[in-house]
């Protein structure tokens, strides 16, 4: 009957297990970079997320030619249009002058009123058209002959000029509908795409499509495209690859610890206790925030190696002592409370960051733990008991600790050697770090930057509530600044835009109409032209009195609406000190990536060290409240220390940059360091009776089971779970040598 009832746990454990697996896999699975990021940043950044190069779709068309070049991205804007990937775009065509000339009013600011009255004198007026006679002569004939009819003051210049100034604070131009660089054999085209920046289904079939449009086009012309959903896929690849490969790697290599170590079919039951405690966390965790990161659920496998540990204590206690099952399970009990609460609390100073990711990771860690320690004690116990055990073939080590002298000297080496590292380690600033990509990704980057330098160039933002508010600010931005915003001379709010509509309907009363033509027909006789030739031109002009709206949203648009509902007006501008300080005094938002970077670093350095110093400071306690000796609960942390110094020294001696997001194992390494320190601690105050229910293989088991789930981590393509799975590697190592070798000593002196 007792076995019976141990099988029916054991069982709807699993079934538990399988449909918590299933839950998990149906809900989604974020990407996004910003749960890597603090709150105080989060604004910046994903204001960031939503420039040219993210949110929208940039594509990009590299051929050896400039005309090549142009056509390509006009088929390519055609195609990914025809199959629903991006929004439209109009390209300029025949009737571009006739568009030009009408947007002109809604954009006639008082700068053009000046240049338009100088360009209707009677010089100016013959200027023109003498200009006008020359080209016709050229290869802008063509274009001369479909422009000078509507326009023979050339009032498209005033709109030309504004496009042309889009690119002034960058290395492109504007040509034929396209951002170029010099030679135009680079050409980007920036398109509106219905997909969020999330959508991982819509990266991949833009990806797809790319690649099947690559294959139709001729040797020496590459296509390609940014933005936010192509980091999205790179990340999603990066974690799909990675979370497979660890749980599949960390899997076997647990599996083949537990048999090398056991050597008994039963105990690798203690194999099968992640696998029933990380569905239910993970779905705990998805629960409560709503989503859940690639990141927390590839830190499955650290939980993994953590949660075995309660079963590997209560395995070698039942193997190891001659009394009951109960009272075994009593005395080891303590010692299972003690790791959970020091581990747990750890866990719980995550909860203090503004990281999401640490949020997550707090959560999750603590909800596998738990479930770990209630499968420990009442599930897994009836198959380990020594009745019902295979004969005992474990390992055994003897490992004999330093005397108290050598392990004072250790300390001190290793205390220098820490100290050394910590002024020593190189920490990578870069946003890049936070992502992990292919290295087709960066090459097609580092030709993107040649139109966008995001090092040298800012994004300057301008906020509202409706995208005519936006444009409002933005105009306001524009005013605080020496030269005006480029972006404010083309999308104007309707309050500007009847106002310019007002001063060009002033500035042709019927007076200067008549004057205009009557000049007009003098200078064309003059110049060889026809009067009648230019009927379009007054044909249109009263129209044009009547306020028309022109959207150039299709060509480029800097308007977008961001994740609260609200809009933002995207300028790329210089990196300079001007641009910041008109978007303070107007309420806007200045991003610098270099700016960026370094404000990212301090926040996170200043997280992990406020994380950290919240565990240190919740398991000192915790230690003192169990123990109730304030010098025993300091001798705990020589592993968390020692270990600390082993990491940074190890880091700074090998030269790894290391990504800010490793800081992240701090914390963690203060609550495993303890726990190594309580397994020794308890030990030692039992006396040589706890020999049994303490031996030294269940620790080291411990650890080398930690360290696998940890260690896998090092074979990641994604950068942050690199990381963390790099410093957990030698953190951990090192503190379980010192809770092995070196804490004895200072055991046996002051316990």
């Amino acid at each position: 009957m007792k076995s019976s009832r141990a099988h029916l746990k054991l069982l709807l454990a699993v079934l538990a297990a399988g449909l918590c697996a299933w839950g998990v896999l149906r809900g989604p699975l974020e990407q996004d970079i910003q749960a890597l990021v603090p709150n105080a940043l989060k604004q910046a950044l994903s204001l960031f997320q939503h420039s040219p190069l993210s949110q929208k779709l940039l594509v990009f068309v590299q051929a050896p030619s400039a005309v090549q070049a142009t056509q390509t991205a006009q088929w390519l804007g055609q195609q990914l249009a025809q199959e629903k990937l991006v929004q439209p775009q109009v390209q300029p065509n025949e009737n571009i002058f006739s568009l030009l000339l009408s947007a002109l009013p809604a954009r006639f600011g008082v700068q053009d009123q000046a240049a338009l009255e100088e360009t209707l004198s009677p010089q100016g007026i013959d200027r023109q058209l003498a200009q006008a006679r020359e080209q016709l002569f050229s290869l802008e004939s063509m274009a001369v002959k479909q422009r000078l009819p509507l326009d023979p003051f050339n009032l498209t210049s005033l709109m030309m000029a504004k496009w042309a100034r889009l690119g002034e604070n960058t290395q492109t131009q504007y040509q034929g509908g396209f951002l170029s660089n010099e030679e135009g054999t680079l050409q980007a085209g920036v398109y509106d795409t219905p997909a969020v920046l999330a959508d991982v289904g819509a990266a991949q079939r833009i990806q797809q499509t790319f690649a099947r449009l690559q294959k139709e086009l001729p040797a020496g012309v590459r296509i390609f495209f940014m933005g936010g959903l192509r980091y999205t896929w790179e990340n999603f690849s990066v974690i799909k690859r990675d979370l497979v490969l660890i749980s599949l790697l960390g899997l076997t290599l647990l599996a083949a610890l537990f048999w090398w170590l056991f050597r008994s079919k039963r105990a690798i039951l203690i194999y099968v206790l992640p696998l029933l405690v990380l569905p239910p966390a993970a779905l705990i965790t998805q629960c409560v925030f709503g989503r859940l990161s690639g990141i927390t659920l590839g830190f499955g496998s650290v939980v993994a190696g953590l949660s075995v540990d309660y079963a590997i204590y209560v395995y070698f206690a039942l193997q190891a002592s001659a009394g009951t099952q109960a009272h075994t399970l009593l005395q080891i009990r303590k010692h299972l409370l003690c790791n959970f609460l020091t581990s747990a609390v750890c866990f719980a100073a995550l909860l203090f960051s503004s990281i999401e990711v640490f949020k997550q990771i707090a959560v999750f860690g603590m909800s596998a733990l738990a479930l770990a320690l209630g499968a420990a004690l009442y599930i897994l116990p009836a198959y380990f008991s020594a009745a019902s055990a295979a004969p005992r073939r474990t390992v055994s080590w003897r490992l004999k600790p330093l005397a108290f002298w050598p392990a004072c000297l250790v300390c001190v080496c290793l205390l220098v050697f820490g100290a050394w590292g910590v002024q020593k380690t190189v920490f990578s600033h870069g946003l890049d770090s936070l992502n992990s990509v292919s290295a087709s990704f960066a090459q097609d980057k580092q030709l993107a930057d040649q139109l966008f330098s995001a090092n040298e160039q800012a994004l300057l933002f301008a906020l509202g509530p409706t995208a005519d508010e936006a444009l409002a600010q933005n105009e306001a931005l524009s005013d605080l600044l020496p030269a005006p915003l480029a972006v404010s001379g083309l999308f104007v709010s309707a309050r500007t835009q009847q106002e310019n509509q007002t001063r060009w309907n002033g500035f042709w009363s019927p007076e200067r109409m008549a004057r205009t033509r009557r000049l007009l027909q003098e200078k064309a006789q003059k110049n060889g032209f026809q009067a009648a030739a230019f009927e379009p031109f007054w044909q249109w002009l009263p129209r044009s009195l009547q306020r028309e709206k022109v959207d150039f949203s299709s060509w480029y648009n800097p308007l977008v609406r961001l994740d609260d509902g609200s809009y933002a007006v995207v300028n790329i501008v210089p990196d300079d000190p001007a641009y910041e300080q008109a978007a303070a005094k107007a309420q806007g938002v200045f991003v610098s990536v270099r700016r960026l970077q370094n404000q990212l670093t301090q926040a996170v350095k200043k997280e992990a060290l406020w994380v950290a110093s919240l565990a240190c400071v919740f398991n000192l306690l915790a230690v003192w409240g169990l123990f109730k000796r304030l010098k025993e609960a300091l001798l705990c942390f020589i592993p968390v220390v020692l270990g600390g110094c082993v990491l940074f020294g190890v880091l700074a001696l090998s030269g790894v940059q290391v990504n800010l997001f490793g800081l992240i194992f701090l914390p963690l390494l203060v609550g495993l360091g303890i726990d190594y320190a309580i397994f020794q601690l308890m030990k030692y105050r039992a006396g040589q009776a706890a020999s049994a229910v303490y031996p030294v293989q269940a620790l080291l088991a411990a650890g080398l089971s930690t360290l696998v789930g940890f260690g896998v981590l090092v074979l990641a393509r994604h950068a942050v779970l690199f990381m963390m799975g790099l410093c957990a590697l030698i953190g951990i190592g090192g503190a379980v040598a010192a809770a092995v070798w070196v804490l004895p000593a200072f055991l046996k002196r002051y316990v």
